[in-house]
């Protein structure tokens, strides 16, 4: 075992684990997964803030990425909730000397126009600085140590009485922008049943916790919903805020974490996301409402659907009965318009589909203004394919399109359904009315040659050269009732209701 590992090996305890440059690696635990926490790969130049320092991980890591300053801070007030006795900076120390912070300075200028603050610092070959101290996050201020242009608060905000204070204290000296990890809601209340019982609805809600409820720790005193912890950093001045969580499915408390990222300069120093993030972001300066043509009766599993998907994001929904389904939806399209939505969500009773279908295709209407129409991939009933046709370069219906068409996002179709179909308000009122029209074939009869009143509609965006695209990657679920029936093995067998009308009982029934 070499000096280096029988120093790490002698410390009681490791919260980090971090890589030593001679191959040793401390034995901690965090963090899960680096690169859910979105730090810059490179922050040549920038001096920067480490709140809840600890074992030093992201004070390394700074330092690595090319930061000439980095102040690491913490009050090792907690234990765990197990009594871990933390040796304060001695493992940090530790790293330090590993990573060649090794020359030993006295004052430290804090910025260009601060002032002078007598601490002890170290410095390595390159010139890097690193100095740390024993303080409590309220405690931080301007005169203390000048500003900074990042700022690192990973795991401090649920050990917080007063976590909006530490917020505001923050603030006062970022000048860039500021990273935060903490415990969140959105999958996790010890008040709601555990793991899988958080807030899911955008809600904006923190819990308090006056005991050891959160994670058996008296230390952990508040954790927010991720939708809280966005809300609180634009009270206190960030732009550009984006929150994510560790982990979509986590299966253990320690999985339950959520990050956010904010900036109070996007042109200098943006806050970075993970890529996905951008890709979900619902769309901005968009009005959206609802409109479901709904016959006297329907599918329950519909309308929870509708509930569940729309109160989250906000969206209002109105439905309108009757007996004629073109009439209503054309009714309730036009009363929404009038009350100044931008985009009209179009809702069949018989659709099954999740706040993230929603946010899908209300996020893809936002990436392509040219869209009169955004149409998600739903099969018809019975045998019947996809619901949307494809037209060629001379306007010829296609019967094959090869799969890889349906590779991309979108792709530009003629003819769609109203399951949750996004429609463009200021395309609608090119169109003329009516927008939805039953029309027999050439001999005024209703058999082969009509055209119904949904087919019309599409029709009338053709002839204005309004665009509609298929919404490629969001299924939605198309209801059906089905008859189930003992085989003659007593095992399932399925049938479609038109089929026992047409032919009865199935063959292979039991008898």
């Amino acid at each position: 075992m070499s000096e280096l590992a029988a120093k790490v090996a002698a410390q009681p305890y490791w919260y980090h684990r971090i890589t030593l440059p001679d191959g040793t690696v401390t034995p901690g635990w965090a963090p899960i997964n680096a690169a859910r926490y979105c730090v810059p790969d490179d922050l040549t130049g920038k001096r920067v803030l480490d709140i809840g320092a600890w074992d030093g991980y992201w004070t390394w890591e700074a330092l690595r990425r090319g930061a000439r300053e980095v102040v690491a801070i913490d009050d090792f007030s907690d234990t765990l909730g197990a009594g871990v006795t933390h040796p304060k900076w001695s493992t940090f120390d530790i790293c330090r000397e590993a990573f060649g912070f090794t020359v030993r300075i006295g004052t430290i200028s804090v910025g260009d126009n601060g002032p002078d603050v007598q601490t002890t610092g170290w410095r390595n070959e390159k010139g890097q600085t690193v100095q740390h101290r024993e303080m409590s996050v309220y405690d931080i201020s301007e005169e203390t140590f000048g500003r900074f242009d990042v700022i690192f608060a990973f795991g401090v905000l649920y050990h917080l009485k007063h976590p909006l204070l530490a917020l505001e204290k923050i603030s006062a000296v970022c000048d860039g922008a500021l990273y935060v990890e903490t415990a969140s809601l959105d999958e996790y209340s010890p008040y709601r049943g555990g793991i899988g019982k958080g807030f899911t609805g955008n809600e904006v809600v923190m819990e308090f916790y006056p005991g050891a409820e959160y994670g058996n720790n008296p230390g952990n005193w508040w954790a927010p919903t991720l939708q809280c912890l966005g809300a609180m950093m634009a009270s206190v001045g960030f732009k550009d805020i984006e929150c994510w969580p560790l982990t979509e499915t986590p299966k253990s408390l320690a999985e339950c974490r959520g990050f956010a990222s904010g900036t109070k300069d996007p042109a200098v120093c943006p806050a970075l996301h993970p890529p996905e993030v951008e890709a979900q972001k619902p769309p901005a300066r968009m009005k959206v409402a609802a409109v479901m043509s709904v016959p006297r009766l329907g599918f329950q599993d519909n309308m929870m659907c509708a509930t569940e998907a729309l109160y989250g994001l906000c969206i209002p929904l109105i439905n309108v009965q009757g007996a004629f389904w073109g009439q209503c939806l054309e009714r309730g399209i036009q009363q929404m318009a009038d009350a100044g939505v931008d985009v009209v969500l179009t809702i069949d009773y018989d659709t099954v589909f999740s706040k993230a279908d929603v946010e899908g295709v209300l996020r893809l209407m936002a990436l392509h203004p040219e869209a009169a129409a955004i149409v998600p991939v739903q099969r018809g009933r019975g045998d019947f394919k996809v619901l949307m046709s494809m037209k060629s370069l001379t306007g010829q219906p296609r019967s094959d399109v090869p799969m890889t068409e349906l590779a991309g996002d979108t792709v530009k179709i003629a003819s769609g359904h109203f399951g949750l179909t996004a429609l463009r308000v200021k395309d609608l009122l090119d169109v003329p009315h009516p927008w939805f029209w039953d029309q027999p074939n050439c001999d005024g009869q209703w058999g082969p040659g009509r055209v119904d009143a949904d087919i019309w509609f599409w029709k009338q965006l053709e002839k204005a050269d309004k665009t509609v695209l298929l919404a490629c990657h969001i299924p939605v679920g198309h209801l059906e009732l089905m008859c189930k029936w003992p085989d003659k093995d007593l095992e399932v067998l399925w049938q479609h209701p038109s089929e026992f009308h047409d032919t009865g009982k199935p063959a292979n029934c039991w008898k």
